[in-house]
Order: structure tokens, then sequence, then C-alpha cells
């Protein structure tokens, strides 16, 4: 029998000591045996206290770090699954909270559910630093990380998206498909995401199977700063010229485009146009109420975030 772990926990962190222990923590408490996981941190270039922390387990024998200097979330979970020894590899936020059987579901789908999945989603809770602000509606809460589709496992569409702070793959699958495209992925303090959606097109398009499950499941949380509206204008800015680069990298059937490539972006032109009129009226304060106007601002932020991404793309 092999003495290596079946399933590794990838945790990617950078400068965010003060959340990493907890959610190390939450790790060392899952009901599966210990012998089967092992807990992988990537270091992804911190110069806080985060060696410190890593420093107080030593002693732990199923905590490993690997210190990746180049930064970028998406360099950070490559260096994750090509440094595990598990077959298979899942990803959870240095400011999330795993629940205890986080690990033992998700080993539970890859040996049981037929046909045997290439990856896995699971549920994600909000945990709210302050008051639940009565203008952030259940859209929303999605860039927020909320996941919550339901109390029964199936096998996601093309109407679900996986969310990078709760997602599981098997090893094989990440290697044959070379893994997250590091042109997309937060890199120091862009909020340029998208790149676990894109790896789902790629493995749906390959033919693979994404499930989902709520009990792998996790608590994310929910700083104060991020509660403010502000917040959002920013965040949909980067979703913006997220959404058009994370297409552009895509072709018609799922694989990698070069950078320079690409189909020109398709809409519904007259219905896209009257959206933009009225949340500029909105977010001009024009007619509008309080709720009216921050949304008209973050749907004008992605606007201008998609824009953007043209001149990102056309850039490279």
């Amino acid at each position: 029998m092999s003495d290596l772990p079946i399933i590794t926990a990838v945790v990617c962190t950078r400068d965010r000591a003060h959340f990493l222990e907890k959610c190390i923590q939450s790790l060392l408490k899952q009901t599966i045996d210990r012998d089967k996981y092992e807990v992988l941190v990537i270091d992804n270039g911190s110069t806080d206290s985060t060696a410190d922390v890593l420093k107080r387990y030593d002693e732990e024998s199923i905590i490993r770090s690997v210190y990746e200097p180049i930064p970028g979330l998406s360099r950070a979970r490559n260096t994750g699954w090509k440094n595990a020894k598990g077959l298979y590899i899942g990803y959870i936020d240095d400011d999330a909270v795993a629940d205890e059987k986080w690990l033992e579901s998700a080993l539970w789908c890859f040996e049981n559910l037929s046909p045997i999945p290439d990856g896995l989603a699971g549920a994600i809770h909000l945990d709210w630093e302050t008051v639940e602000p009565d203008w952030i509606n259940e859209d929303l809460k999605l860039p927020l990380g909320k996941v919550d589709w339901g109390d029964q496992p199936f096998q996601l569409s093309l109407q679900h998206s996986i969310v990078g702070a709760n997602c599981f793959f098997s090893k094989q699958c990440l290697s044959s498909l070379g893994g997250f495209d590091e042109r997309l992925g937060r890199i120091r303090g862009s909020l340029l995401s998208g790149e676990e959606i894109q790896l789902q097109r790629r493995i749906e398009s390959a033919g693979g199977i994404i499930y989902y499950h709520p009990d792998v499941s996790i608590w994310h949380f929910v700083p104060k700063e991020r509660t403010r509206p502000i917040w959002f204008y920013r965040r949909y800015y980067w979703g913006g010229v997220s959404d058009y680069v994370m297409e552009k990298t895509l072709n018609s059937k799922g694989r990698l485009h070069d950078m320079k490539t690409g189909e020109a972006f398709n809409s519904n032109r007259k219905e896209q146009i009257t959206r933009v009129i009225r949340n500029s009226r909105h977010s001009l304060g024009l007619f509008s109420s309080k709720k009216e106007r921050i949304y008209g601002r973050i749907y004008m932020s992605y606007v201008l975030g998609w824009f953007a991404g043209l001149f990102r793309w056309h850039g490279q």
C-alpha cells in the first residue's frame, strides 16, 4: 500500500497571515483519516509574518509549504498541483474555513460518483464581519463567493460556474490540460479573475465531468470593506476585464487561444444599448433610488472594464 496521500488541500496565500492560521486549523480538523490527505500551502511571495505562521506547524507531518516567488494566483495554483502528492487536488482560499467533512465529502465524490468526476464544486457560505447591507441582493453575493445550488448533487451545466475559493480537480486532469491559464487570475493589486471558469470550460470541452455536491462546503469571510459600494465598483470593473480576456483565450471548442486571436464579441446590441442608457441614468442619480444608483454604477463599472479588457487584449 502506498504511503502517499490520496487528496491534497492547497492553500495559496500572499501577505494574509492573519487569515491563514484559521484556515489551516480547519484543515487539521478534517474527519478524513490523516494518512489520506495532506495540506500544501503555497506562499506566493509573502512579505508579512506568513513564514512565522508556517513555522508553528513544522511538527505537523501532513502540512507542507512551497515558496513561489512569482506573483499571481494562477501561478500559485499551478505550483500547488505540480507539487501535490495526492491524486486529487482541492483549492480553498486562505480567508476561508473548511467544513470538517470537506475533504471526506470530496473524496467520496471522486470514489463513488459515476461517471468519475474530473472536477468538483461545492457550497460556499458567507461569513460576514459586519451586518449585511440591505442593498446587497443575491446577485451581488456571487462576487463575494456565495455558492448555493441546492441540497442535491448534480453534474454542472453551462449555467453554473465554479468558484476558485472551493473547487477540486483530479491531478491527471490538471496535468493533461496544463492547469490554470496564467494570463488570468489575480496578480498583486488587480482583481483579474476567470481562470477557474476558463479551466471548467476547457474540461467540459474535452469531455470531462464536473459535479456539484453541497457537502463539499466552506465558509468564506466577507470583510467590512467588501460591503461598501466602492468595492463592488472595482470588483465589477475587473469582472468586465476578466470576462473579455477569458472569452478571448478560448476558441469555439473551448480550447486555448493565443492572446492575439479570437472571435468578435457577440451580443444583442439593441438590448445592450438600452441597458447601458438605463444604467447610465441610474448611475448619475437621475430620478433614481439609492439602490438603483448603486446598481447602475456597478453595471457601468462592468461595461468600462469590458472595454478595458478589449484594450488589454489587443495590447498583448
